[in-house]
């Protein structure tokens, strides 16, 4: 669809994999946005059950009143490949904006407005963020990022507090986590694509870096309110073994990429040690399933970020 209006045009580009009731209800709560004009693209990254089939169903029958892009990935492309499907389009198609949303959100109806309105002001920021909540208890799940570019470290800003008020005001934060991140166009032109050889993991935090460094301001904006549909009461007992592979790797290799080789390496190479021994003592203390398999795969994790292995590990995803 191509953009004909000069109001600010949105594109929101949901990522679907084998999750058929989060996409639809994301859709629904999208149908809600007291905003105007945007559209939805949904990229499929090749889903193994029939959610994209189902979802194609539903929208030629009406049952999400609003305009959505479907678009097939040719594979599981991981986050930044499948993103990367519809950032593509919804650019060429000219829109002003490009709200990378989860599909697994649902969010208030308010939530598009305060993110345009703030990128709206100033030419120079580039990336805006929302407050985001865990769903099922009301607690806080992101409310800005920090990283730690010598060791690889990231936070969300308010994890699992309860919202006092404490975080309300606008601010300039290190990153946007890629669940509810809206960025201009002139991104595409001057930092480019996600790094898709992360597959899973610290794509959005480098690319946040990356847009840093070329002087792109980074805002979180906190009337932008999102909803998670994460459980706050989940433990790493019930994290995939693959977590782990990628979490250690792709730390290890973000560092080096943006902070070059001296000292931030040696920093991130002391860094990687410490998460294996965390990770093992996480296997036994949470009492996790397949730890042979965790623990030859928290070590692979470490040897391919130290060898700078990147790309999609094909036996990992189950």
């Amino acid at each position: 669809m191509m953009v004909n209006s000069k109001k600010r045009s949105v594109a929101i580009i949901l990522l679907n994999w084998n999750s058929y009731d989060d996409t639809s209800q994301c859709l629904l709560s999208l149908g809600e946005l007291k905003y105007d004009p945007f559209h939805v693209y949904i990229v499929d990254n090749q889903s193994g059950d029939d959610s994209y089939q189902k979802l194609l169903n539903d929208y030629e029958a009406g049952a999400y009143p609003i305009g959505v892009t479907f678009i097939q990935s040719g594979g599981n492309l991981g986050f930044a490949g499948g993103n990367n499907k519809g950032i593509k389009q919804a650019y060429e198609d000219g829109h002003d904006y490009i709200w990378l949303l989860n599909n697994d959100t649902t969010i208030d109806s308010n939530a598009l407005h305060p993110l345009v309105e703030v990128i709206d002001r100033d030419e120079k920021v580039g990336i805006v963020g929302s407050k985001i909540y865990f769903s099922d208890t009301g607690l806080l799940w992101f409310a800005g990022g920090e990283v730690n570019c010598y060791s690889g470290s990231t936070h969300h800003i308010g994890y699992k507090e309860r919202d006092i008020g404490q975080y309300d005001e606008i601010k300039s934060v290190k990153y946007i986590v890629g669940c509810s991140l809206l960025f201009r166009r002139e991104l595409v032109e001057s930092v480019g694509y996600l790094e898709e050889d992360y597959f899973l993991y610290y794509e959005d935090t480098d690319w946040n870096i990356r847009a840093g460094r070329l002087g792109w301001k980074i805002l979180y904006v906190p009337d932008s309110i999102v909803y998670h549909k994460i459980s706050s009461a989940s433990s790493s007992r019930e994290v995939a073994p693959f977590f782990a592979y990628y979490n250690i790797r792709n730390a290890y290799l973000m560092i080096l990429r943006n902070e070059g080789r001296g000292l931030a390496r040696i920093s991130a190479f002391m860094n990687v040690l410490w998460r294996v021994f965390e990770y093992h003592v996480r296997v036994v203390v949470k009492n996790q399933d397949s730890k042979r398999r965790r623990s030859n795969l928290i070590m692979l994790g470490a040897l391919d970020g130290f060898r700078e292995r990147s790309g999609k590990k094909e036996f990992q995803i189950k």
